[in-house]
């Protein structure tokens, strides 16, 4: 057997712990539930023919749709500025807008609706300052409707939408904008001519992935939203529990599967523009990018003619004038839009040290009765220690099966590496409830329903994408050299990678694992499928209590789950940034490290 074939057979067990945990809990539930959407005693189209004639479900995957498109389009015209901005400000300030955008990521979904129930609610902070100043004389339905599910949607959303736009704008020079008003050209139309066409991948895939998310929500909508605000996935899970109609459940489910998996193959392509010789690129570059351009040329050529323009001084100092004004416009905006994302994580803090029996903003008065109150019920205690004990079961569990599965596709060359990582990866698009669902019933049939061993199994599935991720990002910014130096001089490949590749990428390890546990802790709907009775962690005594009584202990656990979330989030960056200060391979490090706050 030759060198490389050894090393290849070596490389591809590495994925045999990831085959062991997503063959049989993974790929065998969901194809169970693509065979029951096609009949569960013989093979038929019945509940396809159902699915397509069904008024109620059309017309909530129509509003399903509806809704995905204009958060979408929210998203990009509120996060466009946003995006903008990070680019024209300086470092420090770039850093700082960051971190307001990605707080928000680290804050479970539950918080955040819990703090929009506050501020929106019939009592809540915006009506009862509206009603003070006198603007209104009944308060407004702000939540329990559709406008409560805009909101919290967007809110959520926002930071999927900014991030690949500054990626796709950072690559431009912003310096064509002067250029083009130096030329005669309106600063709105050099815009809309040139950066936007320019920036049209980052628009597109952060559009994608915003319309992806929001077609997959369960959560915000179920708590925000009022009862004609029926999502595809809340149709989805009625189905099964309330209707008990598996098979027509089974179809909702495959078609959203394709569905997404159409999406996902679009936002690859969209992120590869570039380099992709495919038709989606054809028409970004000619379509999006060059024809505003040539377009443009034409018509400042056919003014130019019309109009010949008087170039002077004058005009120059105006159009430094109006980009500084711009800028500051740009800045305003952002840090707006970035107050309005943080500020209904601020609001938290004071109510849970209120000393009322009742939420009311500002309090009146402060005490820590609340959190008294948690520690000292069972009903808030247990679940506690059910999450922690869940997240700590799944988080060693993703580490040790996502390192190796990372290792491999980064490092191995074999038949089907593509294909491999898009399984690997897909349980982070795959949506929530649907993996619930096909659990669920396996778990049915092996006897794992209300075990924490359970949980924490399906716990590791939804958190493996993230440590592949992170881990391969930090691979990829080792040197592959030393390995393969340690190897000629005698080192068996376990210990070169203990020795040399082990401590390089300790601190990537670290933030995957914080990516881990913040998962398995923050998961409401596997719990609510797969808990029982017996093993309900922390997320769905949250869920209940917002859902049938909002209790001011919620405020107390929500700060608590805010400073422990940051907390480990800097403990899981501490060592990254060691590295960064000595040099050694700092940037990549770093890099992979914000992948935590990213995921």
């Amino acid at each position: 057997m030759s060198l490389r074939t050894s090393r290849r057979i070596g490389v591809v067990s590495l994925l045999l712990p990831a085959a062991l945990l997503l063959v049989p809990l993974y790929i065998y539930p969901l194809a169970q539930i693509v065979s029951r959407s096609f009949g569960s005693e013989k093979w038929s189209t019945a509940n396809y023919v159902e699915l397509f004639s069904d008024p109620f479900v059309l017309r909530v995957l129509y509003q399903t749709l509806q809704l995905s498109l204009i958060i979408a389009a929210l998203c990009v015209l509120v996060g466009y500025p946003i995006a903008y901005a990070m680019c024209v400000v300086s470092e420090r300030t770039r850093r700082t807008m960051t971190l307001l955008v990605l707080l928000p990521l680290w804050t479970s979904s539950l918080v955040r609706c819990f703090a929009w129930i506050v501020i929106l609610g019939r009592s809540g902070i915006v009506n009862t300052a509206l009603s003070n100043v006198g603007l209104i004389d009944t308060p407004l339905k702000l939540v329990y409707n559709t406008i409560g599910v805009y909101i919290g949607v967007v809110h959520i959303g926002l930071p999927f939408m900014i991030l690949p736009l500054y990626n796709s704008l950072r690559r431009i020079d912003l310096r064509l904008l002067s250029a083009a008003e130096s030329l005669g050209s309106r600063p709105i139309s050099a815009f809309f001519w040139i950066v936007l066409p320019l920036s049209m991948p980052g628009v597109l895939a952060g559009g994608l992935l915003v319309f992806m998310f929001s077609v997959g929500m369960y959560v915000i909508p179920a708590l925000l939203g009022g009862l004609s605000d029926t999502t595809y996935m809340m149709a989805v899970e009625k189905q099964v529990n309330d209707l008990n109609n598996w098979g027509l459940a089974a179809a909702m489910s495959v078609l959203l599967l394709i569905a997404t998996g159409i999406l996902t193959l679009l936002y690859e392509r969209t992120l590869n523009v570039d380099s992709s010789s495919g038709i989606l690129s054809k028409i970004v570059r000619n379509v999006f990018q060059r024809g505003p351009i040539h377009a443009l040329v034409w018509r400042e050529r056919i003014l130019a003619r019309l109009f010949p323009l008087r170039a002077s001084e004058e005009k120059v100092g105006k159009r430094s004038t109006r980009l500084e004004s711009r800028h500051l416009f740009v800045r305003c905006w952002s840090f707006g839009v970035l107050a309005c994302l943080v500020v209904p994580l601020i609001v938290i803090f004071p109510l849970a040290l209120s000393g009322e029996t009742y939420l009311q903003f500002p309090p009146q008065t402060y005490s820590m009765r609340w959190f008294e109150n948690f520690f000292s019920r069972d009903d808030w205690v247990t679940p506690t220690i059910t999450s922690l004990k869940v997240g700590l079961l799944a988080t060693p569990a993703a580490i040790l099966v996502g390192v190796p599965a990372a290792y491999a596709i980064v490092r191995g060359q074999f038949p089907g590496k593509g294909i491999i990582t898009a399984i690997l990866i897909s349980p982070m698009i795959v949506p929530v409830v649907i993996l619930a669902i096909s659990l669920y019933a396996f778990y049915a049939r092996v006897s794992l329903l209300g075990t924490v061993g359970g949980l924490a199994l399906a716990h590791t599935i939804l958190a493996l994408p993230y440590v592949v991720v992170t881990v391969s990002a930090g691979l990829k910014g080792t040197d592959e050299r030393l390995e393969a130096a340690a190897l000629t001089m005698g080192a068996s490949p376990v210990r070169a990678f203990w020795i040399i590749t082990l401590p390089v990428l300790r601190p990537a390890i670290l933030s995957a694992a914080f990516l881990a546990f913040l998962t398995s802790f923050d998961d409401v709907i596997l719990a609510l499928f797969l808990s029982g009775t017996t093993a309900k962690t922390l997320p769905v005594r949250i869920w209940e209590g917002i859902r049938f009584e909002i209790d001011p202990t919620i405020a107390a656990v929500s700060v608590m789950l805010i400073l422990i979330t940051i907390g480990l989030k800097f403990v899981a960056e501490w060592p990254a940034r060691r590295v960064a200060k000595s040099g050694t391979g700092g940037a990549a490090v770093m890099q992979s490290a914000e992948i935590g706050g990213i995921g």
